[in-house]
């Protein structure tokens, strides 16, 4: 949803004309604080698909990894929408860490978005970041269970924190590809 959200918002910004080039004046601060989660991401699914990583680290990683991306977003609280992003990252942190480093996902949201196959137990054994519900589960209201059948390219299911950062990073990438240039040389510079 996160990706879609992106996208759906970068074009809407060009219908809006828009410049995709503006996204680059907006104030981000260390910015090279983004990376390590995307990088811990990377090797979590790379590790977990090769079955290289024992479960205990992997689920470490997962923590870790938010822990990481709210770090980050919490060093540009500057910007109004990160404040919305990192309430999702946290929102998404906490349920990942009180269910052993995994989403959890609601069976019945899984039915309701399509997604019924990936109850089947050979599908739930290969999961990597994400956990069918079961009694145990912690935190429910956190987890994966708001249904989005077929959205905007496949059906998901996602969380209230994924929402939340969704909606900050749709406000984002409007506000910055929609403000004008400061510098009047750029303005006509780029006329």
């Amino acid at each position: 949803m996160i990706i879609e959200a992106f996208v759906l918002s970068v074009l809407i910004g060009l219908i809006r004309r828009g410049r995709l080039h503006n996204l680059g004046r907006a104030p981000l601060r260390h910015v090279y604080m983004f990376v390590p989660p995307l990088a811990i991401l990377a090797g979590v699914v790379f590790l977990g698909r090769s079955g290289d990583m024992p479960q205990p680290y992997l689920s470490a990683a997962k923590i870790v990894q938010y822990a990481a991306l709210l770090a980050a977003l919490m060093l540009n609280l500057h910007m109004r929408e990160m404040w919305l992003a990192a309430a999702g990252t946290f929102l998404n942190l906490v349920v990942i860490a009180a269910n052993g480093g995994f989403m959890p996902m609601s069976a019945k949201a899984l039915r309701m978005a399509g997604l019924a196959e990936m109850l089947d137990p050979e599908r739930t054994s290969q999961l990597i970041r994400h956990a069918i519900m079961t009694p145990e589960t912690r935190l429910k209201p956190l987890a994966d269970i708001i249904p989005v059948p077929g959205y905007p390219v496949a059906a998901q299911v996602v969380s209230i924190g994924d929402v939340l950062i969704s909606v900050a990073l749709f406000v984002f990438v409007q506000r910055y590809m929609l403000t004008p240039a400061l510098d009047p040389k750029e303005n006509a510079n780029s006329e």
